[in-house]
């Protein structure tokens, strides 16, 4: 009796100790908007020199931004014939909301330091009870395709009188000459919020026309400015897009065109042979003509003889005009077979394609075609989903500072994730190859896949390298095909040697784009940057890294005594590394700062407010089949606690899982040279049980110089 009362009270100390912590991490958004509202503006950057005579687009010149004028959604066209206004800069806003005390000042020194730029808009978020600030929508840079499928600007936007003006002209010009009359333009016979917004929509439609914002890029430099700061707060419950939100809409083909189907395909005959069938039966578009390439390098007899016969026997019909079957015994190389397949083929457009993909509903191709046919679209793929199931396994790649990750991985579909990430039309920065379309043109104007990355990222370094040619990148999460990648299938860092081979290559393709380093214009750096949870949502912890104190370490020379190894403790692991390379990417290679870890780790059934976490290393010794502990030494950390609700969105059925994220940070030289395998020990408060697990990723220690 009195042992059952003393482990309530424990439960019950650990409960409330828990939840006080929980209070204050799980504020910190509204902490730190808060902090950033009452920093005094600072300029942007260095202003950059433009020549003056730059023909019809004068207007472009350096202005003095003298004003800033903040005008309704209700009463932007009140303003367009004002001439007299030189210097201004409109700041329109919504009805629905509020702008911060320093919003018209970040504005005016961002058209101080951005010349190049007439129109700008920025992220915002929702005034919640009490005035707590809550529900922010971190926005992507300027994002066409996306502007054009929902109104994601949102609350407000900006642009210099100027712009205002010459995109007008062009709009009653346009009127004009359908023969039409411009008196009426703003005073649709709708009144109140809806006439407003509509307004607001055609004004910033006009102005991005105008900035030729809907065209390729000439390089990384976006035409429209974004500020990725909160500048305007909403009023509860309003709709961030207005009514004007991501849909599945049919879209028209700019031409009749012909696709080459390009399938890389080893020893899956039975697996091809579902994804010909479900190709053919789901193209039947009167404008689509396209062929099947299946690139074989190295099948067994027998299966050879297996895909001779299934493409032999699938239907010509619905547009297939040809398959072709090409036998290549070679070593593996997913960008090789994807460039040998391309030569092969005659379509306008490319399609590559996984055998193990499962087309889902009619209209899938015409969709990816009407978007590569766009002439600053460059790769366009799909929302895949998991067979027998709701959950995404692909809706787009974002690169985070650790390099490309598939956000929403194993997220169920059958709801809108952070503002309709996983709906309609997004620019991204990359897509899968798994199922990409692009134009043969645009293809060849990147030299195709990189042969150097024979399996991991290749796909990424054709997209990174299609954006820095000034393509936008398309996912369309509209449509959805079939990807029966198993769910259960093991990350690649399960087996030591994949891991070395996917860190070299995840290296070769962040040195080439050393650039793109912790920057996804299409993924905010304010939202959640970890590679293994895949929920969207804002980041969890403003405490920067550089902040962190060097924890201490306790040695175990026999290990520690009375854990058990339990399976039910789970640890991910999101970095581990030198701080050098986390700060400043793949091309720092020194340790002078020491080392970092972050991640997570939780304990399945029970409640996870009752355990206590020390983060484990051991050194491990290297095999040709794998590596193994060096002995029972074992070194232990106590890591920061930080705020993790993607884990609680991802583990709803289990309890108090909010504070499972650890960081930490190791002094240069604590730790002897060499490889260390990460663990975690969690110790239940209540009953002083101890579970301990290991999971393969390996940390290197160098030696100090």
């Amino acid at each position: 009796m009195l042992k059952q009362l003393a482990k309530t009270a424990l439960i019950k100390k650990s409960k409330s100790k828990y939840n006080k912590l929980l209070s204050a991490k799980s504020s910190a958004y509204d902490k730190w908007q808060r902090a950033r509202e009452k920093e005094p503006v600072m300029p942007f950057a260095a202003p950059i020199q433009y020549e003056t005579n730059m023909g019809p687009d004068m207007y472009r010149k350096k202005l003095p931004v003298l004003a800033v004028k903040v005008v309704p959604f209700g009463k932007i066209w009140e303003v367009q014939d004002d001439k007299n206004d030189e210097g201004t800069v409109y700041l329109f806003v919504s009805p629905k909301g509020k702008i911060i005390k320093k919003a018209q000042e970040v504005v005016k020194q961002y058209f101080i330091a951005h010349p190049e730029h007439n129109v700008v808009y920025g992220d915002e978020d929702e005034l919640g009870s009490g005035g707590k600030y809550i529900h922010p929508f971190f926005k992507p840079d300027w994002s066409p395709d996306s502007y054009l499928n929902a109104y994601y600007i949102g609350s407000f936007f900006a642009c210099r009188s100027e712009a205002m003006h010459a995109a007008a002209t062009e709009y009653d010009n346009a009127v004009r000459m359908l023969g039409g009359s411009s008196s009426g333009r703003g005073t649709v016979e709708q009144t109140g919020l809806e006439a407003s917004l509509l307004s607001a929509d055609v004004l910033f439609c006009m102005l991005a026309i105008h900035e030729h914002a809907f065209a390729k890029r000439t390089g990384l430099e976006f035409p429209i400015g974004h500020i990725r700061e909160v500048l305007f707060h909403r009023e509860p419950e309003q709709d961030v897009f207005y009514g004007r939100s991501f849909h599945a809409s049919r879209h028209m083909l700019l031409a009749p065109a012909t696709v080459s189907i390009i399938i890389p395909s080893k020893d899956h005959p039975e697996v091809l042979n579902q994804c010909l069938g479900s190709i053919i039966e789901t193209t039947g578009d009167d404008s689509i003509k396209y062929e099947i390439v299946i690139v074989d390098n190295g099948s067994s007899a027998a299966n050879r003889v297996k895909y001779g016969v299934y493409a032999s026997r699938a239907q010509r019909k619905n547009g297939l005009v040809k398959i072709n079957y090409i036998y290549k015994l070679e070593e593996f190389n997913f960008s090789h077979m994807c460039n040998y397949g391309a030569k092969n083929s005659t379509g306008e457009y490319l399609l590559f394609m996984n055998d193990d993909i499962e087309c889902a509903k009619e209209g899938w191709m015409r969709e990816l075609l009407s978007q590569a046919q766009l002439g600053h679209v460059g790769a366009v793929g799909a929302k895949l989903i998991y067979p027998d199931s709701d959950l995404i396994q692909h809706a787009g790649i974002a690169n985070v500072r650790r390099g490309p990750v598939h956000k929403l991985q194993k997220m169920h579909d059958n709801k809108s994730h952070y503002f309709g990430y996983n709906r309609g039309i997004h620019n991204t920065i990359g897509a899968t190859a798994a199922c990409l379309m692009i134009s043969r043109k645009k293809f060849n104007d990147v030299g195709g896949f990189p042969e150097d990355l024979k399996v991991a990222f290749n796909d990424v370094d054709f997209c990174y390298s299609l954006h820095e040619k000034g393509y936008y990148n398309v996912t369309c999460n509209h449509i959805y095909l079939f990807h029966h990648e198993s769910l259960t299938r093991g990350l690649d860092n399960l087996d030591p040697q994949k891991m070395e081979r996917l860190a070299a290559e995840g290296d070769i393709l962040m040195k080439r784009h050393s650039h793109l380093y912790n920057v996804d214009p299409f993924y905010s750096p304010h939202l959640t940057e970890d590679e293994t949870i895949s929920a969207i949502i804002p980041k969890e912890d403003y405490t920067p890294v550089e902040e962190l104190p060097y924890y201490p370490v306790t040695i175990h020379e026999k290990g520690i005594r009375g854990a058990r190894e339990d399976q039910c403790l789970r640890i991910g692991c999101e970095y581990n590394g030198t701080m050098d390379n986390w700060l400043y990417g793949a091309t720092a290679d020194g340790n002078e700062d020491g080392y970092f870890l972050k991640g997570y780790s939780f304990v399945i059934g029970s409640d996870n407010a009752c355990f206590e976490k020390k983060l484990l290393l051991r050194l491990v010794e290297r095999y040709e089949n794998g590596a193994g502990p060096a002995g029972p030494k074992v070194y232990s950390f106590s890591p920061y606690v930080w705020y993790r609700p993607d884990i609680r969105v991802r583990l709803s059925d289990q309890v108090n899982v909010d504070l499972t994220g650890y960081k930490l940070r190791i002094e240069k030289g604590v730790l002897p040279p060499g490889y260390y395998q990460i663990g975690m020990l969690a110790i239940d408060k209540t009953s002083r049980t101890k579970l301990i697990n290991w999971v393969p990723n390996v940390m290197r220690i160098k030696p100090s110089r």
